[in-house]
């Protein structure tokens, strides 16, 4: 979706540019700065693309240079690079960006390397060394006189068959060459008393017999010794020439680099241009703050005419640290997740986003866990898979880290389910080390309880439009938490039969009924008073022993306690609690 690179180079250097994000901000605002010249200087943008498209792939060639393995074709194509690199130079010079002047400057033609290419070899030779015709005309005499000798035997062959034609008075004789006995005359029976007692006959056949003179023997003989000594040749000033290009390794390499990395900012300024990208602001601060922002896969496989519906998305440290999301299956959680963790790995890697207008505070790592899977071959089912995947990621959190939970917990039973993502939600909530943003969906709507006991946690749903039995899916995030996941609406939308959709609504609805009747539920606000990193109230237990206790310690007088009668009291408060 957003390689629109047209070098090799480049292309690999995309991939590496998103999988190793930048960390530093400035870093970003350099890459954004050039992107931002290319989405304005579109002329430029293009001249440049045409190019680089000329390079090839620069980079594999010099490394086979290095390694004394290049081909001849890849010679010239180095010499096709090197002369696209004057225009490149150039624009990158002229231009009023210091990012973009600073790569021009840094880019080496190396003159004398492509001239002495240009002078030394054809302008298309063949792939293969030991095919001959490497080596241009003129840069060697031996080179050239063998070549006379080996390449003008036409000529000279026409010749001979002409003298011996009038000397014979065979009108009918014709030189040839073929693999057994090499170059022959052939004449025809009706003129085979003509043929000089010279000649030796090699081959008859129905119609005619083919004979070889003293003279053809040693024409043949110096053809193909000048054929193997051409080659030879060829191979040897074909490695000198090697040899010199390996002293420009260095720049030649550096130039492959700067032209991956020009092709990926023009790759990024074209792709902005194209999906209407918006330059995010990459800051220190721990802000994600996402106005419109859209899914950049999903936003372009759309059927015609049907808009993406943009949402906003707002993460800190200290109001808003957890975003609780639910909603109904198919209302677009999944989407909203992995575009919030899409838009931020763009924004660090230097490129635009799909979004209206994005801050976006550095973040170290972006944890996911999202998707069902398992590993049989290591006997892991689909929960202990999404286990050791979420293990990983609270081991690893620090405040700086972006987290996305998609429905964990759901391989378990409910209540399992429901308190190790409340747990989980409680533990990033909680532990200042792994004080992480967070956007947690789930179809646990007692979660949504957490946001009371938990002022950085906001619940927020993707809200959905009931009308006559039917659900319509408005996929925009709102305040607030969900009661309904929908599923039974999902499932007459898969094509379950009619029956089974009937009686699961049958079902939901004697459940909601027992539910409510026999006061099935869990206490949710106690299980919040007792989170871990809350400090508990001592004073509301209401064990006869712990009151007690609580008796002995406030009427305790503190400030006039000396240490001996300190530790009578806490032997007297011990006696309390063993009763002995």
């Amino acid at each position: 979706m957003i390689d629109r690179t047209v070098s090799p180079m480049g292309s690999r250097l995309l991939r590496r540019w998103l999988l190793f994000p930048l960390k530093e901000a400035e870093a970003v605002r350099r890459r954004q700065d050039v992107t931002d010249y290319f989405f304005r200087q579109q002329e430029t943008a293009e001249m440049l693309e045409r190019q680089i498209e000329q390079t090839g792939d620069l980079e594999r060639i010099v490394s086979k240079i290095a390694v004394g393995r290049v081909s001849p074709r890849e010679v010239v194509q180095l010499k096709i690079a090197l002369q696209a690199l004057v225009s490149v130079k150039q624009a990158c010079m002229d231009s009023n960006e210091p990012n973009l002047a600073r790569i021009g400057e840094r880019l080496s033609l190396c003159v004398p390397a492509r001239d002495r290419i240009e002078k030394e070899l054809n302008s298309d030779p063949p792939a293969l060394l030991n095919k001959g015709g490497v080596i241009a005309s003129g840069v060697n005499a031996e080179l050239d006189e063998l070549r006379a000798l080996a390449y003008s035997g036409k000529d000279y062959l026409l010749q001979i068959q002409q003298r011996e034609s009038g000397k014979t008075g065979i009108p009918s004789l014709k030189i040839a060459f073929n693999n057994v006995f090499g170059y022959y005359i052939e004449v025809r029976n009706m003129h085979k008393d003509k043929v000089p007692p010279e000649w030796i006959r090699k081959q008859t056949l129905s119609g005619a017999e083919r004979y070889v003179t003293e003279e053809l023997k040693e024409y043949e003989e110096k053809i193909l010794g000048a054929e193997e000594k051409i080659i030879a040749l060829e191979n040897r000033l074909f490695n000198e020439l090697t040899t010199g290009l390996a002293e420009y390794v260095q720049p030649l390499l550096t130039n492959a680099g700067l032209i991956g990395r020009l092709d990926c900012l023009l790759s990024f300024a074209k792709t902005a241009r194209t999906h209407k990208y918006t330059r995010p602001d990459v800051d220190d601060s721990d802000v994600i703050d996402i106005k419109a922002g859209r899914h950049p896969v999903i936003e372009k496989q759309l059927p015609a005419g049907e808009s993406y519906i943009a949402n906003d998305v707002y993460m800190d440290n200290e109001r808003q640290q957890i975003i609780i999301v639910t909603g109904p299956n198919m209302a677009g959680k999944s989407a909203l997740l992995r575009q919030t963790a899409l838009i931020t790995l763009m924004a660090q890697a230097g490129s635009f986003v799909p979004a209206e207008s994005a801050r976006v505070g550095l973040v170290d790592k972006i944890f996911t866990r999202v998707g069902a899977s398992d590993n049989i071959s290591l006997g892991e089912s689909t929960f202990m898979t999404e286990m050791n995947e979420a293990a990983g990621i609270l081991n690893n959190l620090s405040p700086r880290s972006l987290v996305l939970f998609d429905e964990l917990g759901r391989g378990t039973s409910t209540y399992d389910g429901i308190s190790i993502a409340w747990a989980i939600v409680e533990y990033i909530h909680e532990q200042p080390a792994a004080r992480a943003k967070t956007l947690f969906a789930t179809h646990y709507h007692e979660l949504n309880e957490m946001e009371r006991s938990f002022k950085r946690i906001c619940n927020y749903n993707v809200s959905v439009k009931e009308t006559a039995n039917k659900v319509v899916f408005l996929r925009k995030l709102v305040r607030g938490g969900s009661e309904h996941s929908f599923g039974i609406h999902v499932a007459r939308m898969a094509g379950m039969p009619k029956s089974i959709v009937k009686r699961s609504g049958e079902i939901l609805k004697q459940l909601e009924s027992d539910n409510r009747q026999d006061g099935i539920g869990k206490p949710m606000q106690s299980i919040a008073s007792a989170a871990e990193g809350f400090q508990l109230n001592f004073f509301q237990l209401d064990d006869p022993v712990l009151g007690r206790v609580r008796d002995e310690i406030k009427n305790m007088d503190v400030n006039n306690l000396t240490p001996l009668d300190a530790l009578n009291k806490l032997s007297e408060i011990k006696k309390i609690i063993t009763g002995k």
